[in-house]
């Protein structure tokens, strides 16, 4: 009842963002928590945190919960397009219920980790170097051996650290986009 999961899984603790695979640790990123803020929608509650992490980059970390009873509409690409709307989107790959996303516009590239929870929770990490995300995805997907000391060059701390924040949650999601719906039923339209 209790066997080691071998799907791996996005943790957050405190200061320490965690990616684990068969319960041992793939992947640990120590930091300081510099921004968090709640987004409470019908039926979907984001809980949204910005890391200054110890080798100096800046993390973002949300959890995105369903009430009981609802689900996300969507594969996990759609959903991207409809919460980053901004960006276009690829989808690198997959190993079990965890999505690499590469997301870009003209003026940025964001390398994003999400894990799907049986459509009921996604949970997504992202401002991941290129270098950093290319390492969780060779140990991840290619059963590659973490490297012991992967080092990300520094990025300057903005004086509105919200703005780390780039997901774009808000009622036009559960409106108009359609992004839940009841289990068995038609898409969440009430507000």
């Amino acid at each position: 009842m209790f066997s080691a999961c071998t799907t791996p899984h996005i943790h957050n603790n405190k200061n320490i963002l965690e990616i684990t695979m068969k319960d041992k640790s793939v992947v640990k990123g120590i930091g300081e928590l510099i921004y968090q803020n709640r987004v409470n929608l019908v039926n979907i509650d984001i809980e949204q945190k910005v890391y200054l992490m110890n080798n100096g980059s800046i993390l973002t970390y949300e959890d995105a919960p369903v009430s009981t009873g609802y689900v996300y509409s969507y594969g996990m690409k759609r959903t991207v397009g409809i919460i980053f709307p901004q960006y276009n989107y690829d989808l690198i790959d997959t190993k079990g219920n965890i999505f690499f996303f590469k997301l870009s516009n003209q003026n940025e590239i964001e390398y994003m980790i999400l894990e799907n929870m049986n459509k009921k929770r996604i949970k997504f990490v992202y401002g991941l170097s290129e270098k950093i995300f290319q390492s969780i995805f060779d140990t991840l997907v290619n059963r590659k051996k973490m490297p012991d000391n992967i080092t990300s060059k520094n990025q300057k701390v903005i004086k509105d650290e919200s703005l780390y924040i780039k997901s774009k949650w808000n009622s036009k999601n559960i409106i108009l986009d359609t992004i839940i719906k009841k289990v068995g039923g038609r898409p969440n339209l009430r507000m």
